[in-house]
Order: structure tokens, then C-alpha cells, then sequence
């Protein structure tokens, strides 16, 4: 929503959640400490802004990572699929034994 409409209040972007607006500060207030969003103040009225910057930089961090975890999680499903393999096997053996 803030990426359409620029700057929004924390009670309009808690609208399409049905959440009150002092749960959507304080989501929004998380944002703002990672950096993630920008607040400004006008009167009484706080409005939040995404951090673009910050936005790239997160993107970029989990690009330069996500090859990693591919490979990581690639390796780990077929070790787990070979432990597999082989613990049906050795069931298989046992139950051979046992109609012998």
C-alpha cells in the first residue's frame, strides 16, 4: 500500500487488515526502527513512507544469499532422500528374512 500511495497514515494502512491503528503503529514502529519505513510528523498525525534504500539494500542482501540457501537446501533434500532410500532398503532386507 505504501508503495502506491506514497505516504499513509498508520490507521489507513491498518484499514485493509482490520487491525486498530495503535497495532498498526506498532507494527509500523518495527519498520521504522529496521529502517524499513520513514516517518513523518504533521500535527497530531504520524505518516510512514517506505525507505527505498533500505528496501534495495535488503533485496540485494537476499539476492547475494539466496544462491547459498538453494545449494544448501538442494544438498540437504538429497541427503534426506538417500536416507530414505536406504532405511526402505534395509526394511525390505528384514522382511525378506522373516518369509524365508
Amino acid at each position: 500500500m505504501l508503495a502506491r500511495m506514497g505516504m499513509c497514515s498508520a490507521g489507513e494502512l491498518g484499514r485493509p487488515f482490520n487491525i486498530s491503528q495503535p497495532t498498526a503503529s506498532k507494527h509500523l514502529l518495527v519498520l521504522e526502527r529496521a529502517g524499513l519505513v520513514r516517518r513523518q510528523i504533521q500535527g497530531r498525525e504520524h505518516r510512514f513512507q517506505l525507505e527505498a534504500a533500505a528496501l534495495q539494500e535488503a533485496q540485494d542482501w537476499i539476492g547475494r544469499h539466496s544462491a547459498f540457501w538453494e545449494g544448501t537446501l538442494s544438498r540437504l533434500e538429497q541427503v534426506v532422500e538417500a536416507d530414505e532410500e536406504e532405511a526402505g532398503e534395509q526394511i525390505d532386507t528384514r522382511d525378506r528374512g522373516r518369509h524365508s
